[in-house]
């Protein structure tokens, strides 16, 4: 196991923190002035922040927002907010909502490590607030599969090799759809970005904010681009990092994302003879065929595991093998995960699958994170591409991208069968009236491909980009000095810096 436990106490921290709260409280005066018609009583509503329990550092809050922003007086569902307050309350500049992408994540477990995912200059200035979308975490979750169904739907075979195991997978997606729509009140035809976006602007009414200051991560810069294209005179300074570009269709966003994963894996697969402990008998573009091979061989012969009752299936391997290319620092975690693995033990990975997906050791998940993010996906960027189109599709992928190419190719089936969708999609944001808005793109991004963050950059009439010269998923926080620097000058002084900027890594 060794220094992977590192990862797993990392990560663990983002299941943890109790939005609970104890009898401590402090009242924050809505701005109620700008609320939309039909939706006062929402935007007048009195936030109160109460010591969360076990962490009395934290403030949480829980307020109201509409279930259907359409229809604002049929039922109001439960959003989860936590604070912490600003370290130097002389130097406070407002609020600073944030979001760390998904769609799945919680805002709310952001904060809880905010030492971490915040330089101290925003800690001293801002009072840092995270949410969980509705439908997320805490915030009325859209909960779907049973935990057993869930392990189901993580380690089936992501690359169907016959008709038999293409139906398998369709009756899985079928099953996590059938789920959601039994929830109540159709809440699943209400956890798009849209309203989502809608939502935010709540939340920026109820604690007494005039404009939205906020740094959203990943899909995080989804939601804060429909925001300032929803209410682009409500923008303060928005910081969107690892951003999306809301005009491709599902297949572009996943054909983009496969070559990306494969981009970053050959960097690792360069990087690799470079340590001691490099499994790897190979180097270059035979590494990366070396890695294929070992993923292609647990589709007949999954590994076993530490859990008697799991074993490590291809399609785990390969969730597992994305997510350590998420950060190059856990690229020594990934070698060793990998050589136990290639030794026939599949543990380690196991462990970043777990994590990933916030799946408890005693099989429960501390999160609906995987229900989450296909109930929004699926919502966001409806597919109704057919069997031999996929088929089709997997063959050319994997041209472009050997590793994750087929594997995201047959991911266009899972929201066939999604009963529900955005009828009136935005798929560009513009936001023309909005201040200045930073988009930051990592050239390396295996996640969210730099071409994303140009795509956003060109549409976003005020967009300033940043670039960083690196690897891993998203920038601020990750080892630029650079970065860090010009966000949190913009956040804190509304210093916007020169359009195109790139920052090196250190």
């Amino acid at each position: 196991m060794k220094n992977i436990n590192l990862i797993k106490i990392f990560l663990t921290t983002l299941v943890l923190a109790s939005c609970a709260t104890t009898n401590n409280q402090d009242v924050s005066k809505p701005l109620a002035i700008d609320a939309p018609a039909g939706l006062e009583k929402y935007y007048a509503q009195i936030l109160v922040w109460d010591n969360c329990i076990d962490d009395d550092d934290f403030k949480c809050a829980e307020i109201e927002v509409p279930l259907d922003y359409e229809n604002p007086d049929f039922k109001s569902i439960t959003l989860a907010l936590k604070k912490l307050e600003a370290n130097k309350p002389p130097l406070k500049v407002g609020s600073l909502l944030i979001n760390p992408g998904g769609p799945g994540g919680s805002g709310v477990d952001y904060v809880s490590y905010a030492d971490q995912a915040f330089g101290q200059r925003l800690l001293d200035s801002f009072d840092i607030i995270g949410f969980d979308p509705r439908g997320v975490a805490r915030s009325t979750p859209i909960d779907c599969l049973t935990d057993k169904e869930v392990d189901e739907f993580i380690a089936f075979d992501g690359t169907p090799d016959n008709d038999l195991e293409i139906q398998e997978s369709i009756k899985l997606s079928e099953n996590m759809a059938k789920g959601c729509a039994a929830i109540a009140d159709n809440l699943i035809a209400h956890v798009g970005t849209k309203e989502a976006a809608q939502d935010m602007d709540v939340i920026r009414a109820v604690v007494g904010d005039e404009k939205l200051y906020y740094l959203g991560a990943s899909y995080g810069t989804y939601l804060g681009g429909m925001y300032a294209q929803l209410f682009p005179n409500k923008v303060g300074r928005l910081v969107l990092d690892g951003a999306v570009d809301p005009s491709l269709s599902g297949e572009e966003l996943g054909l983009d994302q496969a070559i990306g994963l494969d981009t970053a894996l050959k960097r690792f697969v360069e990087d690799c003879p470079k340590h001691d402990d490099c499994p790897l008998t190979n180097t270059g573009a035979a590494g990366v065929v070396e890695i294929r091979n070992f993923l292609d061989s647990l589709d007949e012969k999954p590994l076993k595991t530490d859990d008697p009752n799991r074993d490590l299936t291809q399609s785990m391997a390969v969730y597992a093998v994305a997510g350590f290319l998420y950060d190059n620092t856990w690229w020594s975690y990934m070698r060793q995960s990998l050589e136990t693995a290639i030794k026939g033990d599949g543990s380690d990975l196991l462990i970043m699958v777990d994590l990933f997906n916030d799946r408890n050791e005693d099989g429960t998940f501390a999160s609906n994170s995987t229900e989450a993010l296909y109930a929004i996906n699926c919502f966001d960027t409806p597919s109704n591409v057919s069997i031999d189109e996929v088929k089709q599709m997997a063959k050319d992928w994997v041209i472009k991208a050997p590793i994750f190419g087929d594997y995201l190719a047959w991911g266009n089936l899972a929201c066939n069968a999604w009963p529900v969708k955005d009828l009136a999609p935005i798929t560009t944001f513009e936001a023309n009236e909005a201040v200045p808005i930073i988009v930051v793109g990592t050239k390396f991004d295996p996640a969210t491909p730099y071409k994303w963050a140009q795509g956003l950059s060109g549409q976003l009439a005020s967009a300033v980009l940043l670039t960083y010269e690196g690897d891993g998923h998203t920038a601020y926080m990750r080892g630029s000095k650079c970065i860090d620097q010009v966000v949190e000058d913009y956040l804190i002084e509304g210093i916007v810096p020169q359009d195109g900027l790139t920052c090196p890594k250190i």
